[in-house]
Parts: C-alpha cells; structure tokens; sequence
C-alpha cells in the first residue's frame, strides 16, 4: 500500500511538471510522459521497487502482541536496516516528488492555487515523515501512538480536502488550461479579446499561442508595450521559443508605442508577412485615446496581405485598462469572441447565481453586517464591472472600510465624504473630497457623474446612507435616496446601495427596502438573496445561504 501511494504521487508530481494545461492533447501528453518519463521520476521509482522488493523477499517484520491494562494490542516491529531503508525511501520521496511539485507552486502566478500546492506538499512529506514513525516505533507509546497516528491522518486528508477544494488548484489550474485553450485553438480564423489580471497565468496564453503559430506553419508577432517587453522576452527563452532552431518561421516582438508612433506597422507587415501570420496584441494598461488609434491602425481592412484572414488575440489588463477599451475592441471586431482570463467578469453576479446582465441597469440593496467580511462583496461588484470593461463609481466617508479598501486602487472614481472640507476638492484624477453631510452636492454628483457616462454603462457603490439616516434623520435621507434610485432609472446605470441593518429601526429598514426590487444580505451566514427583480422572493431570512465569498484582488479607470 505505502508503495503503491508513493508512486502515485510521483506520477501525479511528475506528470504535472511535465505537462501543458493549456494544450487539449491530453491523451497524446500521457503517452509521451509514459514513453519518455524524467529522470528523476524513474531513480524515485527505483528507489520504491527495491524497498518494495526488499521486502517481499525477506520479509524483515514480525507481528507481536503485548497487553496493557488487561487490552491486547497487536503491532509490528522491524529490523533496523529495513528501518534505515524506509529513511533513505523518504528522504527519496521528499526530495523527488515533494520538492519537485512544491517547485512548481512558485511558478504558479495564481496566488491562491500557489498556496494550494504548497499545502499539499506538506501534507504529502508528513505523511511520509508519519510513515516512518509508525515502523520505526513498533510497540513504542502504545496505545497512544496509535491514537496520535490516527488523528494525525486524518488531520493531514482534511487539510489535502481543503487545498483541493474549489476555486484553488483544480479549479483555477484545470479551468484556466482551458480557457487558454479556447482563447488559442477555438476556431483561429475569428478575432479573440483575452481579459487577464495579475492573478491569471498569461504566460500559459503567450507560450500556447506561439506554440500553435508555429506548428500550423506561420510567423507569430506580438504587438506589447514597452514594459511588458522584457516579460514576453523571458516567457519565450525560458519555452526556448527564440531560437534559431525553429525553422523557417520566426517569432518577432514589438514595441506597440514605437511601431503606432512611426506609422512602420504597415510596412513592417509588407516586410514579415508573404502570405499570413499569428498576431498577439497586448494593450496592458493603455490609455483610451492610445489604444483607439492602435486598434483603428491595425484593424483597417487590407492593410495586411494575407492568404486568408487569421484572427488575432487583444489582450487586455481589467486592472488597468480604461473604461470604454472594451467596447471599442468590440466595435471593430463585432464577431470576436471575449474570454474571461481574470474570471471577473460575473465576480459579484454568481455569488448571488445571478450573470452580469442581472444587474446591469438593476439598483440592489445590500443590507450587511459590519463585522463580516462586506468589502470583498463590494470589491466583487467593482472588479465584475472593470472586466466587462465598464466603469465604477463609489460615493463613502472618508476613514470608512470602503474608504480603506479602494483609496489606493486605481481606475476608481471615488467621491469620499470629510470633515476636512467645507466645499468639493479634487485630490486626483480619481478622487473627490465633498463635505460631510451636505447630501445636495451628492445629488448634483450623482447627476454630473451620469451626465459625464450617460451612454456608457457604469456601477456606482453608495456606502453612505446608513450615516446619513443616523445623523440627519429618516425623513430627509429617505428623500435623497429615493431621489438617486429615481437619477439612476436606466439601462446603463447600476447601483448597489449599502446597509447596516443592524444600525436601523425595523421600521427604518422596511422602508428603506420599500424602494429596491433586488435586496441582498451579507453577514457571518454568507451572501443570501431577499428578492430579486423579476420575483424570486426568500422564504425567509433562515434559508440556506449562497456560496461563500472568495478572496479577490485589483482596480480600472473611468
């Protein structure tokens, strides 16, 4: 048994390492794994068969049995060279599989499903370390060795639970693999916009895409900023994709900046491209104005002589890019399919099992526990909006927890309520002072703010409310309230208004509620969902809550 978990472990360690999540020839991926196997895995295998031969040949164990307290207890004791044999085994397996996979946790960009693998690392060596406990100790501490070894298995399979649960190593690794995958290999002839963040594994994307180009016979060029020069430089010499040896065609990098500035995009097309090639467009963090005239350059029609169409990848950063970049690579691709790299695009929608068109031009109550964790819920419903490429609004008091969260994010229009102005101050391009408790600049905010967006969808986060029916009374926030759901009545517009409904009078909350058809709830129970727009109503408050909230991360310019 222990030999046959030890090889599976190698075999998954190894397997993983030596595999390519974002190529779908699964099965042709195992067959080369089993006829070329790594060197390492085969010594960790040999290793494992002589201990295991060793073993059955001379069957270096007897069973004893001693009594303790008038119980009987049953153990077996080894000889000390099988015993020196078993360390030298985990040692082995420690230092092959273990390490091999922990290794691989740090090339992981995806934070989450990094920590996943380190944890499984660690169970896997205590797992061996306990092994070796149990042979060595033989009658040793009974009974309450065998009590300590029983917990401690099933502590270490609880903790392996909890690393594979989702949305951590499978569900991030596997499922990222084949959103490469569709991004690369569906249907090549139609254009592709990749949405990515700092958590997804572009390096997958740019390895995959310069793999496939060059395997179906084309030059492969991609268009990058300056900065992310030296990222794709290192991407494609570590894959050993620049070298010389790749035949007859070529991978170029280019500098977008430079390439759009000395009009040489068509030139240098002329030059590069007899017949057709793969082109990967990287915006990054780009600013509207720039990435209009990449797109309408690159995009004019016949600029490039090709053979046949083959379709492009944008790709674009959701936690730099600006509002409006999406819809204008849209514009000029309107049969181009968007692949959700970051996994933003329904951050907030699904927690409630709801798509990003439920809400959009939807005005949602959230009625929340101020102990709980709300911000994430809030940074969900800012990072959905920023990787559908809309923008984001967020009116809160200065100091609040809101306030902490976004104040360093970028691409966040962020109006902040203090005492320390008697009238309205811009600290940035992104942040705005108002005066606390004047609630009729808030209104003309709210209405200059929608005027400034007003064909262009937009999510504004109100987190003020709650103070302003505590120090200016119900009346008269019930009135400015009312007035911005009235303001916010559109297709483009949508609002999350937050609650502490702890803080209220029931009567207070009733009312308040009155005035939305989606209200939401936040506490230690998790996200539940009151009603919705469209009818679906809670029984009740005692009904089981959602999925849980999962950590998230980043920010995008309005």
């Amino acid at each position: 048994m222990i030999a046959i978990m030890a090889s599976s472990i190698g075999i998954a360690s190894y397997l993983l390492r030596n595999g390519d999540e974002t190529d779908p020839r699964r099965i042709w991926r195992l067959r080369r794994f089993v006829s070329q196997p790594p060197l390492p895995f085969l010594i960790f295998l040999a290793a494992v068969g002589i201990w295991t031969a060793a073993g059955f040949i001379f069957s270096p164990w007897s069973l004893n049995r001693t009594e303790l307290g008038g119980v009987p207890y049953y153990f077996y004791s080894y000889q000390i060279w099988y015993i020196v044999a078993s360390a030298l085994l985990l040692v082995c397996f420690v230092s092959l599989p273990v390490l091999s996979f922990y290794h691989q946790s740090k090339t992981v960009q995806d934070k989450k499903a990094s920590l996943s693998m380190k944890i499984i690392s660690v169970s896997w060596a205590s797992f061996g370390v306990l092994t070796l406990f149990q042979i060595a100790a033989g009658g040793l501490f009974l009974p309450i060795s065998e009590s300590i070894g029983s917990v401690a298995d099933s502590l270490l399979f609880m903790l392996i639970a909890f690393a594979l649960r989702e949305p951590t190593i499978l569900g991030r690794i596997v499922t990222s693999g084949e959103t490469v995958s569709q991004a690369v290999y569906s249907n090549p002839s139609i254009d592709t916009i990749v949405l990515y963040n700092t958590e997804s594994d572009r390096r997958s994307l740019v390895e995959t895409f310069v793999k496939d180009g060059l395997a179906t016979g084309q030059d492969v060029v991609c268009q990058v900023t300056k900065a992310e020069v030296p990222f794709y430089r290192a991407i494609l010499k570590g894959s050993g994709l620049m070298d010389s040896s790749l035949g007859a065609h070529s991978v170029t990098i280019q500098p977008i900046e430079t390439t759009i500035a000395s009009k040489a995009i068509h030139s240098s097309q002329t030059v590069l491209v007899p017949s057709e090639r793969r082109e990967l467009v990287d915006l990054d963090e780009l600013d509207l104005d720039h990435c209009r005239n990449i797109i309408g350059t690159i995009t004019i029609p016949g600029s490039i002589p090709r053979t046949k169409h083959v379709g492009r990848i944008w790709a674009l950063n959701v936690e730099g890019a600006h509002a409006g970049i999406l819809d204008l690579l849209q514009e000029a691709n309107p049969t181009a399919r968007v692949i959700d790299l970051a996994m933003q695009q329904d951050a907030f929608s699904s927690v409630f099992n709801m798509k990003h068109q439920d809400i959009l031009g939807n005005r949602l109550l959230l009625e929340y526990e101020p102990t709980s964790d709300y911000e994430e819920v809030v940074q969900k419903f800012v990072r959905e909006f920023q990787a559908n490429g809309e923008s984001v609004a967020i009116f809160t008091s200065a100091g609040s927890p809101i306030y902490r969260q976004f104040r360093d994010q970028r691409n966040i229009s962020l109006f902040s309520f203090s005492t320390k102005t008697s009238s309205p101050a811009r600290l940035s391009d992104e942040q705005v002072l108002l005066p606390e408790r004047d609630t009729s600049l808030l209104l003309d905010a709210v209405d200059k703010l929608l005027q400034a967006l007003s064909k262009k969808r937009i999510g504004i986060v109100f987190d003020v409310f709650t103070d302003v029916i505590l120090s200016q009374g119900f009346e008269r926030a019930y009135g400015v309230l009312s007035s911005v759901v009235e303001m916010t009545e559109s297709e483009v517009a949508s609002i999350l208004v937050l609650i502490n409904y702890g803080a209220l009078e029931p009567r207070v909350l009733g009312a308040v509620q009155g005035l939305f058809r989606s209200q939401l709830r936040f506490n230690f129970d998790g996200p539940k969902v009151i009603k919705l727009q469209g009818g679906r109503q809670a029984s009740s408050y005692d009904e089981e809550p959602l999925t849980r909230v999962q950590e998230s991360s980043g920010a995008i310019r309005t």
